[in-house]
């Protein structure tokens, strides 16, 4: 499935990843993904009703420079939280990468902020390069997916990927 609807959660610009998304400082194991603790700190010292409210398939719509401080622990919790995509004004490419290595897909579309309101529904596109809002009917566009990319996503993440390249290549 390359299209996806969900409802949107509105942040602003400059969100860290260290001291945003999650509190790094307070990763328990840095060496590996303590879920339900990374799960208990999305967002919470920014918007603290996301962990009640969110739900599976929801979007996380953010402003410039988004997820600065890149680990992939953010992307993890947001993934893990049920967030299906991060629709951004910008961000680093490696976010980018760490995010979709991880599952989850960051689209750097300009303009995303303004398309729609807090809990608003979008639709996402993710082979087009388009989002739209079904409630005003505008549209933007971004750089759509690379089969590659779309892949992985579709995988669950890098790992899961080349786990199934590899044993389709793998005779029994």
């Amino acid at each position: 499935m390359l299209v996806l609807t969900g409802r949107a959660w509105l942040f602003g610009d400059n969100i860290s990843a260290d001291d945003g998304i999650i509190q790094y400082s307070q990763v328990p194991d840095l060496g590996s993904f303590d879920i339900p603790a990374l799960r208990a700190m999305c967002f919470a010292t920014i918007r603290p009703e996301f962990r009640a409210g969110v739900q599976p398939g929801d979007f996380v719509v953010a402003g410039k420079n988004f997820g600065h401080h890149s680990h992939p622990h953010a992307c993890v919790a947001m993934r893990e939280c049920g967030v299906a995509a991060c629709l951004v004004e910008s961000t680093d490419s490696a976010f980018v990468r760490k995010a979709l290595n991880a599952g989850l897909p960051i689209v750097v579309c300009p303009g995303i902020t303004g398309l729609c309101a807090d809990h608003q529904e979008l639709r996402l596109d993710m082979a087009k390069g388009e989002v739209e809002n079904p409630a005003t009917g505008a549209r933007l566009s971004f750089r759509p997916f690379a089969p590659q990319m779309i892949e992985v996503w579709q995988a669950g993440g890098l790992a899961a990927a080349l786990q199934k390249r590899f044993s389709d290549r793998i005779a029994p």
